[in-house]
């Protein structure tokens, strides 16, 4: 994790989405996420999930060969909860791909336990530091969102670029 909890770096992040993202993809949320799915060469699948357990706002899995962002479907801030999961993504923090090893292997009654027991922040010291940085990520990228909504995408800051 070099240096993926600071405020520059996370900053970067933000920046290299933007990068990377077509102008139709940068003016929202869910077009980032294609961008960001393009980007890595892996599916990236946001789905509504109503069996979250209580407190769980959004969850990312990494599987074998996708992504998956959880969003409870109670939630009232789905941006925020997908940008912060996004933000996971992007800075490299570690996904939980034992989950999928556990499901496959346990009975169906116990998986919502497994699925609590081995969220991110059982046994991971810099679960706090990986949070923060999600947040801060989040952060950045929904307010760059809202500027950009309030003009034209990428064409004037591009412009601004070359005129100085």
């Amino acid at each position: 994790m070099l240096g993926v909890f600071s405020g520059p770096a996370v900053n970067s992040a933000v920046d290299r989405i933007f990068t990377m993202a077509t102008v139709e993809e940068s003016r929202s949320l869910d077009g980032l996420v294609e961008a960001v799915s393009r980007f890595r060469g892996r599916p990236l699948q946001v789905i509504e999930n109503s069996a979250l357990p209580a407190g769980v706002f959004g969850q990312w899995v990494h599987y074998r060969d996708h992504d998956e962002v959880s969003v409870a479907s109670w939630v009232q801030t789905r941006d925020r909860t997908l940008a912060h999961e996004l933000g996971h993504i992007v800075l490299g923090h570690q996904g939980r791909p034992v989950l999928e090893l556990a499901q496959a292997v346990l009975p169906a009654g116990v998986h919502e336990l497994a699925a609590l027991m081995l969220r991110r922040e059982c046994g991971n010291a810099g679960a706090a530091d990986e949070e923060s940085a999600a947040e801060q990520f989040a952060s950045v990228l929904l307010n760059r969102l809202q500027r950009i909504g309030r003009k034209e995408p990428r064409l004037r800051s591009r412009w601004g670029e070359a005129l100085g």
